[in-house]
């Protein structure tokens, strides 16, 4: 994994965000995507996020 902080990691799920706002605006209110990109970078910030005598 990369050496990523959590303001980058809360950088991209801004982006992601911005992304799905501007597709649902052009492809209909009920358009999805799929969540793995949002799933990956929650799972880094979470890893980070975590203190190291944190075990889970």
């Amino acid at each position: 994994m990369s050496d990523r902080t959590a303001a980058d990691l809360e950088r991209e799920l801004t982006m992601l965000a911005y992304v799905r706002d501007r597709l649902r605006a052009s492809e209909g209110e009920h358009f999805r995507i799929p969540t793995t990109s949002v799933d990956e970078v929650l799972d880094a910030l979470n890893s980070i996020e975590r203190s190291p005598s944190d075990p889970t």
